[in-house]
């Protein structure tokens, strides 16, 4: 089964934003008699993440979508003998071990990084996000008012640098520090993307592969990505 069959299969099942009984059975049926491996399986999962961001609309409440989601992650976990193995990494600062981490992952991203930050002022990382950019991988960045125009944050020159950024502008913080890399690994921790992080603080970051986080925090990307349109 190629790409283009998987995702035809797929938006079938997402016409009406949610999987049905019948088609729950008919891809559980296909899944039980094709040899996956955990690349193919890989690949279903992304193409999944992607029809979930492009196609579900503005206006549909998120739970919907990502009740069709969910289905498909259960389902290919349900696949015989063939589920995914598990990947995590957990990092500390202060040490360049963090950032270093950060830029090898958006250095090996080819389609899409999705950043949920409340800041970023490490140059570094500025500089690999921008790299990513020119080589035509689709990013795009969530970060808070409250630090996005203060001395040394890049956020303004990312968004100049043509990079979708959308800023939370309420009277609170959007104050999580994750990234989605090729709906393949999530990046979390309570590390800020800064210099000072790297050097002085005590900070950690998580790295997983964890099919039912990534449906979570890309959840919360599309929500918020919503929620701040211009």
């Amino acid at each position: 089964m190629d790409r283009s069959q998987i995702q035809n299969m797929l938006l079938q099942t997402f016409e009406d934003y949610q999987m049905t009984r019948s088609e729950r059975a008919a891809l559980n049926q296909i899944f039980s008699h094709i040899t996956l491996t955990n690349h193919n399986l890989a690949l279903v999962r992304k193409e999944a993440f992607e029809i979930f961001r492009e196609h579900k609309p503005a206006h549909l409440p998120d739970e919907k979508s990502l009740s069709w989601l969910e289905d498909v992650m259960k389902i290919l976990a349900n696949t015989k003998s063939r589920e995914p193995d598990l990947k995590s990494e957990a990092l500390f600062s202060p040490r360049d071990d963090c950032s270093h981490r950060i830029c090898r992952l958006i250095d090996s991203a080819r389609k899409q990084i999705d950043i949920c930050v409340f800041t970023i002022t490490d140059d570094r990382v500025t500089r690999t996000i921008q790299d990513a950019h020119k080589r035509k991988v689709k990013v795009r960045i969530i970060s808070d008012n409250d630090k996005s125009y203060d001395l040394g944050s890049d956020i303004e020159q990312l968004s100049r640098s043509g990079i979708p950024v959308r800023i939370d502008k309420t009277e609170y913080h959007m104050h999580h520090k994750f990234a989605l890399f090729d709906s393949e690994f999530i990046l979390t921790g309570s590390y800020n993307w800064t210099r000072s992080a790297s050097k002085n603080n005590s900070e950690n970051l998580i790295i997983t592969n964890d099919p039912a986080l990534l449906i979570r925090f890309a959840s919360e990307f599309e929500k918020l990505w919503d929620e701040f349109e211009e």
